[in-house]
């Protein structure tokens, strides 16, 4: 049971990669902001599942190492969410000082 778990959650890791990739590499860049949304949010959980099998199997640099990823996909989460609320912030400043007709 606790060898599906890794395997489930490298998939989803593999999956999410590889789909981010590959929207980059095709330049969906008005895409962009939802799938990164969408990238951290399956990128933590594939990395928090990889961290539970790596305790399960007593791996400590595998759990170390992801360990870390789940810090670091939820600040770039953080970020991401941030940046988002500060531009509807700026474009609803923006939109009020438009000049009127």
């Amino acid at each position: 049971m606790k060898h599906v778990v890794g395997w489930i959650s490298s998939l989803l890791l593999l999956v999410t990669f590889g789909s981010q990739t590959y929207r980059q590499w095709k330049g969906d860049e008005g895409e962009s902001e939802k799938y990164t949304l969408i990238f951290f949010v399956a990128a933590i959980a594939g990395t928090a599942g990889n961290f539970i099998y790596s305790l399960l199997v007593n791996n400590w640099v595998f759990t170390a190492l992801n360990a870390a990823l789940v810090v670091n996909n939820a600040a770039g989460l953080w970020i991401t969410v941030r940046n988002r609320k500060q531009a509807r912030r700026a474009e609803a400043v923006g939109g009020d000082l438009a000049p009127r007709p």
